[in-house]
């Protein structure tokens, strides 16, 4: 019998040149390098070390970046959440630094898949060194996403690289902000006092009036006492001792002026004590205001002490020097968006030619064409509804052909066995006459 060779066997070789060494030296780093750059192993066996320090770069690259991201992301939680009060020495907290490391590990592992995506995906352009409108609009969403990420990862570098400058200006900027606060609430108080003295200086004015209205009576009794004791006793008045005319004349005065201090005393006297207690009310209403006042410190504090987030240091930062924070940010983002540049730069190479032939066997070997058709451009139309799958279509055949062979072998057979039972109800016709005729039903 002869050997038949296995057309899904014909894999490269590895060439026994002894001119080039392509031994592939693999340890723990180069694998991570050759895995973040999304490089295909088992085909860098069969390249030279142009492809391997080509991919070595992308992945350094990309773990580069995750490194980054996991400081940017550490540095920017703990600063949201964690103690940190711009000019004072505060103690680090374990706990929400050992929170702020689990969150940079997060934030990195997904920057890191979103990058290794990015540069995996991103094809070898047309395969020259230079690039092309084409190759940037076929690249640009994945650029647009390099530059969103690597803006992302500046900015929280970026207050860490100017902490320093920050805190003084965030310093200055929370003691304005107490100021304000404090001065608002000096003119708040002000203006309560101020209208609590008015109302007090006019209560304490009704108040002295009515008590000069007591005086005033108490005097006039005063003075008709001193009459009517002076004529009494002969030292003044008509100069006569003893209860006369005039005496008993004063006497009748002195008790209506005894009677009209009484009589004011007692009506005006509630009015006065109600007037003293609305004004000790009003010495309260002060105190009440003064309090405020005193208890508003501490509060305009901590309203300073809030105006420490991260938007207000990126803010912050971007006004102490905006040349610095840009060309951070765009370093930032050259260090995401360089890989795919030097992709659409590079012309083919070893890896990128087997890279395509691999894609094409696996697609070979499982019986799948490929579309040749060509756009307006020229250029070759993928798309997998135009492909030609031959396995598919040979089950499709082998399946549906069995069937149809079934069917038509199924209607041979009825035919054949229809005809036998014709030919017998022909012969003996009274065999079949007993099965079509009705049966009688039991009776009860």
């Amino acid at each position: 019998m002869m050997n038949v060779p296995n057309p899904t066997a014909s894999v490269v070789t590895e060439p026994a040149s002894p001119l080039y060494d392509y031994e592939l030296k693999l340890n723990w780093l180069t694998r991570a390098l050759y895995f973040s750059a999304g490089a295909d192993v088992q085909l860098l066996r069969y390249c030279p070390n142009y492809d391997r320090v080509k991919l070595q770069g992308i992945g350094g690259t990309v773990i580069a970046t995750a490194m980054l991201a996991f400081i940017s992301g550490s540095y920017a939680f703990y600063t949201v959440f964690g103690p940190n009060s711009p000019g004072r020495d505060e103690p680090l907290s374990l706990g929400w630094f050992a929170v702020a490391v689990l969150v940079g590990l997060v934030w990195a592992a997904v920057i890191y898949n979103l990058d290794r995506f990015i540069v995996a995906t991103t094809g070898h352009g047309d395969g020259t060194d230079k690039i092309t409108g084409r190759e940037v609009l076929q690249a640009l969403p994945r650029i647009l996403m390099a530059c969103l990420i690597g803006f992302v990862i500046s900015k929280p570098l970026e207050i860490r690289i100017m902490k320093s400058e920050i805190d003084t200006r965030l310093e200055q900027q929370q003691a304005d902000l107490t100021k304000e606060y404090m001065d608002r609430a000096a003119k708040s108080r002000d203006g309560q006092i101020e209208l609590i003295s008015r109302a007090k200086q006019e209560l304490t004015t009704l108040r002295d009036k009515k008590s000069q209205q007591i005086e005033s009576l108490r005097q006039e009794w005063n003075r008709a006492d001193q009459a009517f004791r002076q004529e009494f006793e002969g030292s003044g008045g008509t100069g006569k001792k003893g209860v006369g005319p005039a005496a008993a004349e004063k006497k009748v005065l002195l008790e209506q002026r005894k009677k009209d201090f009484e009589e004011g005393q007692t009506r005006l006297q509630p009015e006065i004590n109600e007037l003293e207690a609305r004004i000790k009310e009003k010495d309260l209403d002060t105190d009440k205001a003064q309090k405020e006042y005193k208890e508003a410190e501490p509060k305009a504090k901590r309203q300073g002490e809030q105006l420490n987030g991260l938007i207000k240091r990126i803010q912050i930062a971007h006004e102490i020097s905006p040349t610095a924070s840009w060309l951070l940010t765009l370093m930032l983002i050259f260090i995401e968006v360089a890989p795919l540049i030097f992709k659409m730069m590079i012309s083919l190479s070893p890896i990128d030619y087997l890279t395509e032939n691999q894609k094409r066997l696996s697609l070979v070997r499982r019986g799948i064409q490929m579309s040749h058709e060509l756009d307006g451009n020229g250029h070759l139309i993928q798309d997998v509804k135009k492909a030609t799958y031959h396995q598919v279509e040979l089950e499709q055949l082998q399946v549906v052909g069995k069937i149809e062979i079934d069917h038509e072998l199924t209607a041979a057979v009825q035919q054949k066995f229809k005809a036998e039972v014709a030919a017998d109800i022909e012969n003996n016709p009274s065999r079949y006459i007993e099965r079509i005729q009705p049966k009688e039903p039991p009776t009860s």
